[in-house]
């Protein structure tokens, strides 16, 4: 095998190469070799991930009249069945009834397996009768492939009847048969049957494992039920089965979806007094949603406490909670975990500048806004039509349209942002004034640095030529 596997790889690197399956029948007609080394041939094709080769071979072996054996035959199937070649696998299973090789169990469940992908479960009935006629009995494997599939499928009924069909033909379902079922009443939102299920199960000698617990805490948080989901927990671990991340980040996002992040960190903190391993994404989750529900000081408390025990966060989490902190107005406490990131050499992202320039710009910092670009543009951060947007707002809020004027021109020459809002609101500015003539400059330079007005410009400047035509008026009346 090892031998043929070495001259497949030969042949494929070498593009002038005869076809390996020619020159092994030719070398057939001077020696005599049997089927064998055909067998070893499609496996070692199988085996190199050349399944397409394999399965030429194997109707080039059937032609010059040699019968590879069921193995190979199986192993071409499963070769076949990975990559979704479904067509192709029923074809080999026609082909070996043709010759009259004649399948196992094993091309059984193989071929269970490509109905399941192949979506037709309403043949099984013939397809298992069909089994029977060639002498096997369908197994444990083939019925819980079927039921995997029919569950995924949601088709519970048609699952149970061969739960049910199981026992009549003295085949007894395993845990594996009994976890499916329990995945599709939890799918349908049946989870106390599925509870049911699980009792039942117990009842007739079987130990839950890991995945069978986890199956319905998931389905009773979802369900909201969390008492319930934690009484299992309790089980799962006086059975000393340990809850792994999985079982964790279910009950957490139960709990929040609930509203009740306290009961999720309180959950946390007891799970680790059993022993209980929590991820860091875990905590990352946690500290995500403390922020989003706009309790940051909360999320850095637990940040703090948990980076004791080893936990590093990700950059995405400081960032999460400096975008937090400038949201509910903490612009102090949000250039503090600047501090930490920058003490740390963890990178500020755009979205934590963002958030740190139109907080200081709210409160009408301009001068930390100014600092804090600077700093973002020599960390090779450029900035965005919203960052442009918040500065020339705070300037033109501050009267000072010159600066106003001159950081849109800056944005403009240097990072090529042509914000026609952040344009917008410098003509808005200057229309309040009534100076038109200064307005009309303005215009003139925008234009010629590639700004061009819209619909909302022109409104602006209507509304500035009205407004000196009142003030004109104004002025000549006064006189």
């Amino acid at each position: 095998m090892n031998l043929l596997c070495e001259l497949i790889d030969f042949v494929k690197d070498c593009s002038n190469c005869e076809d390996l399956f020619e020159s092994l029948v030719s070398c057939s007609k001077d020696c005599n070799f049997d089927a064998v080394v055909f067998d070893m041939l499609i496996k070692g094709y199988v085996r190199k991930g050349m399944v397409k080769e394999g399965m030429r071979t194997f109707t080039n072996v059937l032609e010059v009249g040699y019968l590879p054996s069921v193995i190979t035959c199986n192993c071409l199937l499963n070769g076949l069945l990975r990559l979704n070649f479904i067509d192709q696998c029923w074809l080999v299973y026609e082909e070996m009834g043709r010759v009259g090789i004649r399948p196992n169990s094993y091309t059984f469940n193989i071929l269970t397996n490509v109905f399941c992908k192949d979506g037709n479960v309403d043949k099984v009935n013939e397809f298992l009768e069909r089994m029977e006629e060639e002498g096997f009995d369908p197994d444990l494997v083939t019925y819980n492939t079927l039921i995997s599939s029919y569950c995924r499928k949601e088709r519970l009924n048609d699952a149970f009847y061969l739960y049910r069909i199981m026992y009549r033909r003295g085949v007894v379902p395993d845990l594996v048969s009994y976890t499916a079922l329990m995945n599709g009443l939890c799918k349908e939102g049946r989870v106390r049957e599925a509870h049911q299920l699980f009792h039942r199960m117990v009842h007739r000698g079987l130990n839950p494992d890991i995945v069978s617990y986890n199956t319905l805490i998931s389905g009773y948080c979802k369900e909201g039920r969390m008492q319930e989901s934690k009484y299992l927990v309790h089980e799962m671990i006086g059975n000393g089965i340990s809850p792994d991340s999985f079982t964790c980040r279910v009950l957490v996002e139960g709990y929040r979806k609930q509203g009740r992040l306290v009961s999720a960190l309180n959950l946390v903190v007891e799970l680790r007094r059993f022993g209980v391993s929590i991820s860091s994404g875990i905590y990352d989750f946690l500290i995500v949603s403390l922020c989003r529900e706009d309790r940051p000081f909360a999320a850095k408390n637990i940040l703090g406490r948990i980076s004791q025990d080893g936990y590093v966060p990700k950059p995405d989490i400081y960032n999460e909670l400096i975008k937090t902190f400038c949201r509910c107005n903490n612009v102090a406490d949000a250039l503090l975990v600047k501090a930490e990131m920058v003490r740390k050499r963890i990178k500020v992202n755009l979205v934590a500048y963002r958030a740190l320039i139109c907080s200081s710009c709210r409160i009408g910092k301009t001068h930390e806004a100014e600092s804090l670009m600077a700093k973002m543009l020599k960390s090779d951060i450029l900035p965005d039509p919203h960052i442009c947007r918040v500065l020339i707002q705070c300037y033109c809020d501050q009267m000072d349209i010159d600066k106003a004027e001159s950081m849109l021109s800056f944005f403009a020459k240097k990072f090529r942002i042509f914000d026609t809002e952040s344009y917008n609101v410098l003509v808005s500015t200057y229309t309040e004034s009534g100076d038109m003539e200064k307005l009309m400059e303005l215009q003139d330079r925008m234009m010629k640095l590639g700004f061009a007005p819209n619909s909302l410009t022109c409104k602006y400047v209507i509304h500035g030529l009205l407004k000196a035509k009142r003030l004109y008026k104004q002025k000549l009346l006064g006189s």
